[in-house]
């Protein structure tokens, strides 16, 4: 497939695109699959960071001052027309992350089911909670927080900031969005697509930028909420960097070391192809990508056979290939092979068993290609790196277990807690793990990268702040206000003694 040509328009804000005249620096459209494509150049600057905030503001007001019904109409536009483009866009995701062309159109199909969920879902500020009380009505309102930032990763470009910005948008807030430095083109087509719904001017921006973009956002003083996802390590430096600003309104998620519980009464097969898929699509970079499988001693000696074998036949290639469909694409990044390739010599060194070796592979495209990897952990270590570390890349450590107790205390070592799924055919199995693990979801027979946004999706510990998105979105979009509405009149005779009165 030809590479489509794209030029830089620039960042855009209130209503217009904007080229940068005097960079800061330069972020770059390429292709992790195939290195010998040429890349476009996306320069960047930090003056363009306050421009759309304060474009942001200005339209606030007005935006948060729409009826709800309009405001939906604006989002059907923007829906209508990201849909009118999606073969554009499955090209870029496939482009820019180079993961497989069906796994990009999957990735935009859920994105509109997203955008359906969160227009049909409506307005948190049209819901009031009103008790009466003696001293009057009491009534909860949510109205919309104002200007929101947005930060979000490469491994799900279209369905993440948009899990973010279209509730955002929906309860009223205005929204500025720093596109993903390895995902440029992609935040300029969803620029675009705002301009051509005619969203109202400053209700949607975005810039393009790096890490100290993102810390220039989180920082300015006119952001009034921060939805961040991505780097645990990003995470921290944004909850230090908020110290003095405590009030400013963070919802974070980051990553995980996602379990898959195979008990002794599981549907085996179902167990073992969901393992497989949630284990290596995109190339194990998913926040909910599983890394960590239990399997009880009933299935150990097959599912290990087979697991292994059916990693072997695991198709890698070029994500926009015409002739073949593969099932993983490349790492994003050199940086991202050198430390899949790193934990492989941890995992060895601290003892695990290694059954299939993650190394570089070469194929017809020059690219960040790598095979999955796959180990034995048979003893659980608080202070082992590879236990505990999140590893971006297709690996699986393996553990043997044989009882509930086991499950739950490999589970919760390490300090992550998104998600956990637990294959087993007993209701109370589930139940009695669900009181016991430690994370934000949890799934009954279905793999862990099966998130759905219609419910509340989000991690705990390491992996978020107990702020979900999904179903509760309107709830973090919005803050609550609680009013005292006295309606009854004034008796100046019901005053108690001590207060004063006024002369005759």
């Amino acid at each position: 497939m030809k590479t489509k040509t794209r030029e830089y328009k620039g960042d855009y804000i209130e209503g217009h695109f904007l080229k940068v005249e005097d960079p800061n620096g330069e972020i770059w459209s390429k292709n992790p699959g195939d290195l010998e494509a040429a890349p476009l150049t996306f320069p960047f600057s930090y003056s363009h960071i306050h421009d759309a905030v304060s474009a942001a503001k200005r339209s606030f007001f007005t935006w948060r001052r729409q009826s709800v019904q309009n405001r939906a109409e604006a989002l059907v536009r923007y829906r209508e027309i990201l849909k009118i483009r999606q073969s554009e866009l499955a090209y870029w995701v496939s482009f820019e992350t180079g993961k497989p062309l069906w796994e990009s159109h999957q990735e935009i199909d859920e994105s509109l089911s997203l955008i359906d969920y969160f227009i049909n879902q409506g307005s948190q500020t049209s819901i009031e909670q009103k008790l009466n009380t003696p001293d009057g009505a009491s009534v909860t309102r949510h109205f919309p927080r104002g200007v929101v930032s947005v930060i979000t990763p490469a491994s799900q470009p279209v369905l993440f900031p948009h899990s973010y910005f279209i509730p955002a948008l929906m309860n009223g807030n205005t929204a500025v969005v720093k596109t993903c430095s390895q995902t440029p083109m992609l935040g300029q087509i969803f620029s675009e697509i705002a301009h051509d719904s005619g969203l109202s001017a400053g209700v949607l921006n975005f810039f393009h930028g790096d890490s100290e973009s993102a810390r220039r956002l989180v920082g300015h003083a006119d952001v009034d909420a921060i939805f961040y996802h991505g780097p645990f390590e990003t995470a921290a430096k944004v909850k230090k960097q908020l110290l003095s600003d405590f009030w400013k309104y963070t919802v974070i998620e980051t990553g995980g070391k996602n379990a898959q519980v195979i008990w002794n009464d599981c549907d085996y097969s179902q167990a073992l192809y969901d393992a497989v898929f949630a284990s290596f699509v995109t190339s194990g970079q998913r926040c909910s990508s599983t890394s960590r499988i239990l399997v009880h001693d009933k299935f150990f000696g097959k599912f290990i056979k087979d697991f292994h074998q059916l990693s072997k036949k695991i198709s890698v290639g070029f994500g926009l290939a015409n002739s073949q469909s593969h099932f993983m694409g490349p790492l994003i990044s050199e940086r991202a092979v050198e430390d899949y390739l790193r934990f492989q010599g941890i995992a060895v060194r601290e003892g695990a068993e290694e059954l299939m070796r993650g190394k570089t592979l070469e194929r017809d495209k020059k690219g960040f290609y790598v095979s999955p990897s796959i180990h034995i952990v048979e003893k659980v270590d608080p202070k082992s790196i590879y236990q505990k570390s999140e590893i971006h890349g297709p690996n699986v450590a393996i553990f043997r277990v044989s009882d509930l107790d086991e499950v739950s205390e490999i589970i919760n070592q390490p300090q992550w807690g998104l998600v956990a799924s637990i294959y087993t055919g007993a209701r109370d199995h589930f139940y009695r793990l669900a009181d016991e693990i430690k994370v934000g979801m949890l799934h009954w027979n279905r793999p862990t990268t099966a998130i759905s946004f219609r419910m509340a999706t989000g991690g705990i510990k390491k992996s978020g702040n107990e702020r979900p998105m999904g179903s509760y979105a309107g709830i973090q979009c919005t803050q609550m206000i609680n009013c005292l509405e006295g309606t009854g009149s004034f008796e100046l005779e019901s005053l108690m003694k001590e207060i004063p009165r006024l002369d005759p």
